[in-house]
């Protein structure tokens, strides 16, 4: 979890269940109110270093489009490569 000014701010969730020899960073997520302030590098950083020290072979995410359009690009900068693509179609219903 990460706090700013003693307020939450963000937050990742690592799951080594998920594929033997891998961790996934499952979950990664920043306040409203922190985007835009740096806070989602250091963040990132944080997850992959503390992903890499439970001694897998592989860290990896998902992203989608529905992510922020900075995500990718941090991704990218800390090291992820894209993997495979995949499209779906989804309906949403009102």
């Amino acid at each position: 979890m990460a706090y700013v000014e003693g307020t939450p701010a963000g937050y990742f969730q690592l799951d080594a269940a998920t594929e033997p020899g891998s961790v996934e960073i499952a979950y990664f997520g920043l306040a409203p109110d922190a985007i835009g302030q740096g806070l989602g590098k250091h963040l990132l950083s944080c997850a992959v270093r503390d992903a890499w020290a439970l001694g897998p072979k592989r860290v990896w995410l998902h992203t989608c489009t529905l992510d922020h359009p900075h995500a990718l690009p941090n991704y990218q900068k800390r090291g992820f490569v894209p993997y495979k693509t995949e499209t779906y179609e989804v309906n949403f219903k009102s």
